[in-house]
């Protein structure tokens, strides 16, 4: 009886494996397109399936270990109406390497290090064989000395021993160079093999597999896209300014710098990189009370009062706080309806459901990479063109004579469209000449900036001091006063007419009882003071003639108490 029940609980068991394994759709997936942010990427898989009428598992295997579980989604198309269920997903161990890249890397290595073996086994095979004739020849030697009276010389034995010594020794030799050679050349790709694995450095056994429930009305052809996020993956904006002194004009080009190590090359994707920072949180952090309290200090009629404040920060790099709360959810449940258009094609609908949205527009940028791109999975960084900005741009001569008597070639850019610029590197190019690197601040459209080209030896600077004097003023209460004179002599040796900007401080008091007054007579009228919010800086703005000369001159004067000292000076 008890061996009947056995029999019959394994038989359901096996029916019921089949019947589940039957519902199981296994998915050919691609790699489909990328989105990358700054600190991860998002990838989408699709395949196309057959799905028979009826309720059905469709699965995803051998995705990467580190995808991150909370970001996966899922959304398809089909002819008939199909319903998904929860995505749900679950870790497979495995023995052998997954990433693709790593796994044929490290067969080569595998082969490659048996080879060297196998040379190394000759190498030895042949150092015996040497010792064997090194051995025969001297044994051979030594019996001819001892017995060299009773020995009947024939010299054609000698000579045919000799050769074959010879021969057997030249033969090693030769074999042995041979071999070390090989083995030269094999150290060297087993080298590179070993540097390229290190730049992957994934060493994952373990992949996920993710399941997607579907329940289909009829039989259809259903097209799944698979999205999800994975990290060690980048970019960074990198630009190429491109100034035409002759036309006046300057281009700026971006690009993008791609980088992925996620063990599994990005081949002939569409490639978008965006600004969006999924990884900061959505939400603000909950304000705290303000406590304050007082007690009497030691100094008489001052009060000392503590704040303090506690401010809890939340991180979440789940990508919950962009995406919602959402995956494996029964609000993830697809509709898909049938449809037919007037050619009798069948037409295919946009699923809906239910998810988080991020509204993207006046506050990310998103940059889709013209054509296929591939990034390969070894960190290598791609520079993948974006695009041309447009730009209002005047070119301008800046001098600070304070510092230096170079001028420098400062165009002064005004940024056109409607995407930011992102903070980066800039490669500059005055004439299609490299004249070196500089690095481009955030601009927002409408924003201004000055991005410097060089030396312009076109222009002649010389600074002079035209008085240095300390005194004593006042009538009751004398104070300190230093007044300083200084007069910069420009002269333009362009050939064209030159905009010439000249920056200039003068001291800022930090003491209320610290006296700061610009002399009046003794300097060039037309300044902006406190230029960009910078106090004490002045700006001067001329235009130059061909071969003109002009002056410019400063004068200021500051007084202190006459019983304090002062520094800065």
């Amino acid at each position: 009886m008890r061996s009947a029940l056995i029999i019959a609980l394994c038989f359901f068991l096996s029916v019921s494996s089949q019947a589940f394994a039957s519902n199981e759709l296994i998915a050919k997936s691609h790699l489909k397109a990328v989105t990358v942010y700054t600190n991860r990427a998002m990838l989408t898989r699709q395949a196309t399936v057959d799905v028979p009428a009826g309720a059905h598992t469709i699965v995803f295997n051998n995705l990467s270990i580190s995808l991150l579980q909370d970001s996966l989604r899922a959304k398809g198309k089909a002819v008939a109406d199909v319903k998904f269920g929860a995505v749900s997903s679950k870790i497979i161990h495995g023995d052998e390497l997954v990433a693709p890249r790593e796994k044929e890397l490290n067969g080569q290595l595998e082969a490659l290090q048996d080879n060297r073996r196998n040379i190394e086994a000759e190498k030895q095979a042949l150092s015996f064989k040497k010792t064997f004739l090194n051995t025969l020849s001297n044994q051979g030697a030594l019996r001819s000395k001892e017995n060299i009276a009773e020995i009947n010389l024939k010299p054609e034995q000698w000579a045919a021993a000799a050769q074959t010594v010879y021969v057997g020794m030249s033969d090693v030799l030769k074999s042995r160079i041979t071999q070390d050679i090989a083995l030269r050349v094999l150290n060297h790709r087993i080298t590179k093999i070993r540097k390229e694995l290190s730049q992957l450095k994934t060493g994952q056994r373990s992949t996920y597999q993710v399941m997607i429930p579907v329940e289909a009305s009829a039989a259809t052809k259903l097209t799944v896209d698979l999205s999800y996020q994975l990290p060690n993956a980048t970019w960074k904006p990198l630009y190429d300014a491109r100034l035409d002194t002759n036309k006046g004009t300057l281009e700026l080009v971006q690009y993008g710098s791609v980088s992925q190590n996620s063990g599994e090359d990005w081949s002939g994707v569409a490639l978008t990189l965006s600004t969006a920072q999924p990884h900061r949180g959505a939400e603000l952090p909950d304000l705290q009370t303000m406590w304050v309290n007082s007690y009497h200090g030691r100094t008489k009629g001052v009060r000392r009062s503590r704040i303090m404040e506690k401010t809890k920060y939340a991180q979440n790099d789940a990508i919950l706080s962009q995406f919602g709360d959402t995956a494996g959810s029964p609000e993830m449940e697809m509709s898909l309806g049938g449809m037919v258009g007037k050619t009798g094609t069948p037409v295919q609908r946009e699923a809906k459901f239910t998810s988080a949205v991020i509204e993207t527009g006046g506050f990310v940028s998103e940059y889709k990479i013209p054509g296929p791109s591939t990034v390969k999975a070894d960190g290598t960084k791609s520079k993948l063109m974006i695009g041309t900005f447009d730009t209002d741009s005047e070119i301008r001569i800046q001098v600070k004579p304070q510092i230096s008597s170079k001028a420098y070639l400062v165009p002064h850019l005004k940024l056109k469209g409607e995407a930011p610029i992102l903070a980066g590197n800039v490669s500059l190019f005055r004439d299609g000449a490299f004249v070196g690197q500089s690095r481009l601040p955030l601009l927002r459209p409408g924003q201004e900036s000055d991005l410097a080209f060089g030396i312009d030896d076109q222009i002649s600077v010389r600074r002079r001091v035209l008085k240095n004097e300390r005194s004593e003023a006042g009538i009751i209460a004398r104070d300190n006063v230093q007044e300083r004179h200084f007069v910069t002599e420009l002269q333009n040796l362009h050939k064209e007419k030159v905009k010439i900007v000249v920056l200039e401080t003068i001291p800022v008091p930090q003491n209320k009882q610290i006296g700061v007054e610009i002399v009046v007579g003794q300097t060039t009228p037309g300044y902006e003071k406190d230029k960009d919010n910078v106090k004490g800086l002045l700006r001067w703005e001329l235009p130059l003639e061909p071969k003109q000369k002009s002056e410019l001159r400063l004068g200021w004067k500051i007084t202190w108490p006459k019983d304090q000292a002062i520094s800065g000076l």
